[in-house]
């Protein structure tokens, strides 16, 4: 099979994209197999990809080892600045064709969707480029004659796994925070979305990164994805997907060489409305929140808590706004703020919970009625109310543009509602008390809070779960999301050369 394929995009933009594993700065053959990747707006096939076997999945991870060893960790600071600085830039001049990738392969809208992502990337980039030579570290005076100075040093080899809801800005905050702090990396692309990631490679040739790298895999992730997990020279491990393949893959790392791991996993997000909000600017933070990207959003603000003095006008002003501003249908036309979910596989899942909520608890639908007119995968804005804490609904990370909506009558209650879910990622309290607002963000059980807005990260600011969202300490973006991908070294220094005589 062909290592690249001249793609036809629906707006007639032509490109070549690559088809290849991403190994030592060239495309090569796989011999997993192949990969099919869809458009979930038309359904059909866009093109097939290479996919990693175990035994590739270790070549890779050689040629990173012998990158970080030969070349990468000889490298001055600001020289990998430079390089990364370079590939903002072509981030930045590829971003339209990388928006439209996302587009096709993932069901993004091009316009207020995927082009956000690649401008978020070349932003990282930039922020983590001016980061490779201020990595902190700590000096602590012992006494007259000692002192201890603590640096931060790279891991070696880093494995990354990513998922398919944001297949290329979500590699950009694996693979800059590694490479800014001194690893190599090997990362897989989500099997529904391979496309953009592995046109990146081109970027890491023409930006001038040694072969080695950065290292690009398509694969499937019981064979690929565990080959990652378990191998042996695999120092670290940074994973984000469902809560579920998180456990597996700690549990592999574990059972390998006790590589370090860092998890980003699912979400049940609150939402909670006081009574004295601004309930238009609620409106559309919670809508964001809930409807960017399908949905298809881990700090997705599923669970909507309104006070219930404005709980009706909350819902008539959040209707009416949905109704003007989130539209559905094709990714590649520009008036379209909700495109299709990824694929058949997680429509149908989408739908089941629906379908569950309708037909077995008998929930009141209140938005998402009308079917959408449209080929492809899509489920339309769609919000229950007066959902019980019972409800599967309420409980499960659904993952597509559904929310279900609760009352509350005081601050103690809302909080318990807010907290009533095994996740911890994101959060959103809205209200015009400042006080009550802060101290509210202090109880909420999650790594990020948002005060008058919601899902609006961002990359100088540290995300991560609490709870089952993900592991404790892993964080990324912002300095953390360096650190992350570095270990601690304790030098002791004796200055007292006589007083350690024996």
């Amino acid at each position: 099979m062909s290592l690249s394929e001249t793609i036809t995009l629906p707006d007639g933009t032509k490109y070549e994209q690559p088809l290849g594993l991403f190994i030592n700065n060239e495309f090569v053959q796989g011999t997993g197999g192949l990969i099919e990747s869809y458009s979930p707006h038309s359904t059909k096939l866009i093109t097939s990809v290479h996919a990693a076997s175990a035994e590739d999945v270790d070549k890779a991870v050689q040629v990173a080892r012998e990158a970080y060893n030969k070349t990468w960790k000889h490298i001055e600071p600001s020289d990998k600045g430079k390089l990364m600085w370079k590939l903002a830039d072509l981030l930045e001049k590829n971003g339209e064709i990388l928006g439209k990738i996302d587009a096709i392969d993932a069901g993004k809208p091009f316009e207020n969707n995927a082009l956000n992502d690649i401008a978020q990337s070349a932003s990282l980039c930039r922020y983590y480029a001016g980061y490779t030579d201020k990595v902190p570290g700590k000096y602590t005076q012992i006494n007259a004659d000692k002192f201890v100075y603590e640096v931060q040093e790279p891991y070696g080899v880093v494995g990354q796994i990513v998922p398919w809801n944001y297949p290329l800005a979500m590699a950009q905050w694996k693979i800059l925070g590694a490479i800014a702090a001194g690893n190599t990396v090997v990362i897989k692309s989500a099997e529904n979305t391979p496309l953009s990631l592995l046109y990146f490679g081109n970027l890491i040739i023409e930006a001038g990164f040694p072969p080695g790298v950065v290292n690009i895999i398509s694969g499937w992730g019981k064979e690929a994805g565990s080959a990652i997990a378990s191998h042996m020279d695999i120092d670290k491990v940074a994973f984000t997907g469902s809560t579920a393949v998180g456990k597996l893959i700690q549990q592999m790392a574990s059972a390998s060489n006790l590589k370090a791991v860092t998890l980003e996993c699912g979400g049940k997000s609150p939402c909670v409305v006081f009574e004295d909000a601004d309930l238009e600017s609620a409106v559309r933070h919670a809508s964001l929140g809930i409807f960017y990207n399908s949905g298809q959003n881990c700090t997705a603000n599923s669970r909507i808590i309104l006070h219930e003095s404005v709980h009706d006008k909350f819902l008539q002003l959040f209707k009416d706004y949905v109704d003007s501003n989130w539209i559905v249908g094709d990714p590649f036309d520009p008036k379209v703020t909700v495109g299709p979910l990824v694929s058949k596989v997680q429509r149908d899942r989408v739908q089941s919970y629906i379908d569950h909520g309708l037909n077995v608890e008998k929930l009141e639908r209140f938005m998402g009625n009308e079917p959408v007119k449209a080929e492809g995968y899509y489920i339309p804005p769609t919000v229950f109310i007066n959902v019980p804490t019972t409800s599967k609904l309420w409980k499960e990370e659904i993952f597509g543009p559904v929310a279900v909506v609760c009352k509350f009558s005081t601050y103690d209650e809302a909080l318990q509602l807010a907290n009533d879910t095994t996740y911890g990622l994101g959060s959103a309290v809205f209200s015009t008390n400042i006080k009550r607002a802060h101290r509210f963000a202090a109880g909420l059980q999650a790594g990020t809070v948002w005060i008058n807005s919601s899902n609006d990260e961002d990359v100088r600011a540290s995300f991560g779960g609490y709870k089952q969202s993900g592991e404790g300490s892993g964080r990324e973006l912002g300095e953390k999301g360096l650190l992350i991908y570095t270990q601690t070294k304790a030098v002791h220094v004796n200055l007292d050369l006589e007083g350690s005589k024996l």
